[in-house]
């Protein structure tokens, strides 16, 4: 955390919203501009996508006579999606940073799970962590900002979305989210924002009160409407364009009234010449056939 947090309860816009937070320096000196809670719809694509199959046995010793009890078996599915931002290299892309810091979040998760209840209701929901570093056997880790969804559906529609992953059928993931509480940015008329805060549940995120106000201002928790798109989309050859050669061969070859005209004259011509012929047969065998008969009388 680079800076502190304070509930300012006397705007100067006040017939827009009636408090914000402000981000504050170590002299308590206003950073920024005032973040009020951001309604509208914010989106994400997904960059992998993966599907998990788990068993958990857990085996307990019976307090007498140290016999092994019957394990408790819990099987659980998931399908985990890496996000990020829609356009967020983009001039109208939008950046999350948590509150406090500049940072911009780089770890998005959306993870979705079956209703273990088939008659409870689908939901969605948020949490997220500010980065921070422990010491485990003896190794510092750091955890970087996250952010993560859980989606909860039913059994069915977690077959069909898990089915889809399963066989590779999926080119593109998108999800909309919109009344995230725990999501601020600066007042706007437009239904869009470069920039948003985002307030978590977690101590680091101590917001100061003004004297006499008891007020918890809105937290990582509850999505007010959520969608979710798994598409699988196939791209179909063009036909390749003619080239200039191409449309000179089919130019050459190309039937018209005026060609078929043209090609019909040497026939026209072959008939003539076969009906003469055939009248000069005819006057033969007629000759031939004088010639015999005179031949006869004679005799």
């Amino acid at each position: 955390m680079e800076r502190g947090l304070r509930l300012h309860t006397q705007p100067k816009h006040k017939n827009l919203y009636s408090w914000a937070i402000n981000e504050i320096d170590e002299q308590g000196r206003k950073i920024g501009e005032d973040q009020i809670p951001w309604a509208w719809s914010l989106y994400f694509v997904a960059t992998s996508c993966s599907l998990g199959d788990s068993i958990d046995l857990k085996t307990k010793y019976a307090s007498q006579d140290r016999e092994l009890e019957i394990p408790e078996i819990a099987e659980d599915q998931r399908i985990a999606v890496t996000l990020r931002p829609q356009g967020e290299d983009s001039l109208r892309g939008t950046q999350f940073s948590m509150f406090g810091t500049d940072r911009a979040i780089k770890s998005f998760q959306l993870d979705i799970r079956q209703l273990t209840d088939p008659a409870a209701q689908e939901s969605c929901s948020a949490w997220g962590c500010v980065s921070y570093t422990s010491e485990i056997d003896f190794r510092n880790e750091t955890v970087d900002d996250c952010v993560v969804f859980y989606l909860r559906v039913k059994p069915e529609t977690f077959a069909r979305y898990a089915a889809k992953v399963s066989a590779g059928s999926v080119d593109e993931v998108g999800f909309r989210v919109g009344g995230v509480t725990g999501f601020y940015s600066e007042w706007s008329p437009s239904i869009s924002t470069r920039r948003v805060k985002v307030l978590t549940r977690g101590d680091e995120h101590k917001v100061e009160l003004p004297r006499g106000v008891d007020f918890d201002p809105p937290r990582l928790g509850y999505v007010g409407d959520a969608a979710l798109h798994i598409n699988r989309r196939l791209e179909f050859a063009k036909r390749a364009p003619r080239s200039e050669a191409d449309e000179e061969t089919v130019s050459t070859v190309r039937v018209t009234p005026e060609t078929q005209a043209v090609a019909a004259k040497p026939e026209l011509q072959t008939l003539k010449v076969l009906k003469s012929m055939r009248r000069a047969a005819w006057v033969v065998v007629c000759l031939l056939a004088l010639i015999f008969i005179a031949t006869l009388s004679r005799r």
